[in-house]
């Protein structure tokens, strides 16, 4: 029930969700605790409803700038039309009547702080305007606006001077020290510049595409750092995190591979693995309910891998609670953001891009590609520039590695090759085959539905095959030689961490000797495996979204379009999909299509950039 009776609701149609509501008309009954309800006009609502959707859809603020408030006014004020697409259905609207009344709204409603500040208190207005030299920027919840604060000061902190120490102050290695132990073949410019940031800087950043060699730097520098520690008889606590359990694992697998030999094993002793790394809800002991940790981390060093998709209020939550722990955050800002709110990362990037900026001594970004071939890293870099004519060029010039189809049909018969080799190997229990077979090819969709979808290639192969293959004993949901993607994290205390199954887990399923299991990547001597029946979510996986093969890499990635532009579609989204190959693309769309991911890029607005850059 909409609780401003200014306001016609059929005016809405299906622009917004119900949640959308809830959120606006719960900081209205928050702003009338005292003194009664604050005055509402329709314009002030519609505000209300933007920002709550704008959250909603990821953003931290809305700039409040007329040009940048239309923008997102065009991006959310929508419907989905009769073709499935989404329409734009806010012409009636006067964008500057709407900014009008967010800023002149009730104090107890809309307050007011300025992007200078190095605190937001936690109580007042449910919003807050930020302004800086008083002049109004962003509006959002004040709970955001206390992270982005939090967030600033604490990089900046960091950026002030340097620390050498690490848990219950012990001194860190010189990086002088680390860089004499460390493996000259590793030691570039970059890499040097990186390991003596990440040990003097309370916070650190280190950023770059896949195969740049950002697991290889930190490898480099964990060997180097238990080296010294076993020449010195002292040890160094170290966690490994990430925003998911299986980017956590992927990246304490990558680490061990980069060792070589017997891997951290080797150092066990002098780098002492924090027993709750994994996720970071795990490392901070945050329930699924609850963004509040009580534990303080008693670390020389936190690894946090993957942190574009890494959102606002669980950056703030792990860097209050690192306490004297060094944070090396870990990504590349050019990937998708987060699911949840914010994209820290890139504003964060963006910040310290700027010559002269404060935080531009805290980032280092590693460029040289390292990875499998550069063909991948070249279509990558063509699609980061949003030049298709660039993208076809790269294209045209390694037809043995990468191809632009237009027809999803064309394409079905390679895919259901490559599940019929795999449901071949199952069947006769060759676990290795059947996993390297896996770990070949991924068919990675824009769209769970529609065509070239999740669902349409689900429908295309598993009716080639016939059947999806030979039925298992005692009926199991999936039958043999069936790829299947884990929905759930594993909560298994007995295992280890790098043991468990994580949400987004590929795995195939293959009849053993004693039983019928599921063995899942990456392919390993003893890779990871359970009875089909102690997997408790799992769906079939011949192809899944772009998004849910984040941290993931693939011999080749075929890259399925939807048949027309959506709003789905976007620079990142193709990035991404892109970047999950070693050594081929075949990207499936027309040009209209592909023209239309490139031409758009995803803007999560927030103030932290501009927080960053004020103080």
């Amino acid at each position: 029930m909409l609780s401003n009776p200014l306001f016609d609701p059929t005016e809405m149609g299906p622009v917004f969700d119900e949640s959308d509501r809830l959120v606006a008309d719960g900081a209205i009954r928050l702003a009338g605790r005292e003194g009664g309800p604050p005055d509402v006009s329709s314009d002030l609502y519609r505000g209300l409803l933007i920002l709550a959707k704008a959250m909603r859809h990821g953003h931290a603020a809305i700039d409040l700038a007329d040009a940048a408030f239309s923008e997102i006014v065009e991006e959310l004020w929508v419907v989905r039309g009769d073709d499935g697409d989404f329409d734009f259905a806010g012409e009636h609207l006067v964008v500057a009547d709407i900014v009008g009344a967010l800023i002149g709204a009730d104090e107890r409603l809309i307050g007011r702080s300025a992007m200078e500040s190095t605190e937001v208190e936690a109580s007042g207005s449910p919003l807050l305007i930020s302004t800086a030299a008083s002049i109004p920027r962003f509006v959002t919840s004040r709970r955001f606006a206390a992270a982005e604060c939090a967030i600033a000061g604490r990089l900046l902190h960091s950026a002030e001077g340097k620390s050498t120490s690490g848990a219950d102050g012990r001194p860190l290695p010189d990086p002088e020290v680390i860089l004499g132990l460390a493996d000259p073949a590793f030691l570039n410019e970059e890499v040097r510049s990186f390991l003596e940031g990440a040990l003097t800087r309370q916070i650190s950043v280190l950023t770059g595409g896949p195969g740049t060699g950002k697991t290889t730097a930190i490898a480099t520098m964990l060997r180097a750092m238990g080296l010294h520690a076993r020449s010195e008889g002292t040890s160094y606590r170290i966690a490994l995190c990430a925003p998911t359990a299986k980017a956590a694992v992927r990246m304490r697998e990558a680490i061990e591979a980069a060792f070589g030999g017997e891997g951290l094993v080797e150092f066990e002793t002098e780098l002492e693995i924090e027993p709750r790394s994994g996720s970071i809800h795990r490392l901070l002991n945050i329930r699924p309910d609850s963004m509040s940790s009580d534990v303080e981390l008693a670390c020389d060093l936190v690894i946090v891998d993957e942190v574009s998709m890494l959102e606002l209020s669980l950056m703030d939550q792990l860097l209050r609670q690192a306490g004297s722990s060094h944070v090396l955050l870990v990504g590349d800002p050019d990937q998708l953001a987060s699911v949840d709110v914010g994209a820290v990362l890139s504003d964060v990037v963006a910040a310290g891009s700027t010559p002269g900026a404060p935080l531009e001594a805290l980032i280092t970004r590693l460029t040289t590609y390292h990875r499998g071939t550069p063909i991948v890293a070249e279509l990558a870099t063509a699609v980061n520039s949003g030049d298709f004519a660039a993208v076809e060029s790269v294209i045209a010039a390694h037809p043995e590695s990468l191809r632009l189809a237009t027809s999803h049909a064309d394409e079905v018969a390679a895919v259901v090759e490559t599940a019929r080799a795999i449901r071949a190997a199952a069947s006769a229990g060759e676990v290795d085959e059947a996993l390297d077979l896996l770990s070949t090819q991924a068919v990675l969709c824009a769209n769970r539905k529609g065509d070239g979808s999740v669902s349409w290639w689900q429908e295309k192969v598993s009716s080639a095959l016939k059947r999806p293959g030979t039925l298992t004993k005692g009926g199991a949901r999936f039958a043999v030689g069936t790829p299947i993607m884990v929905l759930k994290n594993e909560q298994s205390p007995s295992r280890p961490m790098e043991d468990r199954l994580s949400n987004g887990d590929v795995g195939v399923v293959v009849e053993t000797a004693g039983d019928t299991e599921a063995f899942f990547l990456p392919a390993s001597d003893s890779p990871r495996h359970r009875s089909l029946h102690e997997v408790d979510q799992a769906v079939p996986a011949w192809a899944f979204t772009i998004h849910k093969s984040q941290g993931s890499e693939y011999e080749q990635v075929v890259v399925s379009l939807p048949a027309r532009p959506n709003r789905i579609l976007s620079r990142e989204l193709l990035y991404t999909a892109v970047t999950r190959a070693k050594h081929g693309v075949v990207i499936i769309g027309s040009r209209e299509v592909v023209a239309a991911a490139l031409s758009r890029r995803v803007e999560r607005v927030s103030g932290l950039t501009e927080r960053l850059l004020s103080r």
